[in-house]
């Protein structure tokens, strides 16, 4: 039974994009197994993952889209991977959070853009905001991956090499997520 969780958005970034052209299907299965227990476990509805950094270079993004997806039970769906079940899953092999957001952009058409609509391309096809973003990685240096993501999510940065983590890590991200006093961007008074 999961706890009782605000947590409804968990956003992994991780490894670089030429370390995702590496991984075997055995791999990106474990890796998604990991993931999806964890967050799963605390009610989350949406997980997305995004590389640390990179671009391809042995194989084209479609490729490698293609790839997770033969390797998780995924379709791939305007440029991402979508993997369905009681948390969906959602990979984004764009390590580049300005070209996501010109991505974005440009499915809106011409016209007058709103926030939220600029917000549901970005993140399509999770609903909302992340509420958590885990990095693997250094806390010196945010990925380039993140640009829209940052505004109101907690960030929490772990030292475990990606993809070695474990359901520990996740559960360790998530109980620091639960313990905090969410202000979604706002201070104390």
């Amino acid at each position: 039974m999961g706890i009782e969780s605000t947590l409804h958005h968990v956003l992994v970034v991780g490894g670089g994009v030429e370390q995702w052209e590496s991984l075997s299907v055995e791999e990106w299965q474990k890796y998604l197994a990991v993931l999806r227990n964890a967050v799963e476990h605390v009610g989350a509805k949406w997980l997305t993952i995004y590389p640390h950094s990179g671009v391809t270079k042995s194989m084209s993004s479609e490729d490698l889209l293609q790839r997770i997806a033969n390797s998780v039970s995924g379709v791939v769906s305007e440029s991402k991977v979508i993997v369905q079940g009681a948390t969906t899953i959602v990979f984004d092999a764009c390590a580049d959070g300005r070209d996501r957001f010109v991505r974005a952009v440009n499915a809106l058409g011409d016209g007058n853009i709103k926030e939220e609509k600029l917000a549901q391309a970005i993140l399509h096809p999770a609903i909302g905001e992340p509420d958590l973003v885990v990095i693997f990685g250094a806390p010196d240096q945010l990925p380039k991956s993140l640009v829209w993501e940052l505004a109101y999510s907690e960030l929490v940065f772990l030292q475990t090499q990606w993809p070695q983590c474990n359901s520990e890590d996740i559960e360790l991200a998530i109980n620091d997520f639960q313990r905090r006093d969410r202000r979604f961007g706002g201070v104390d008074s």
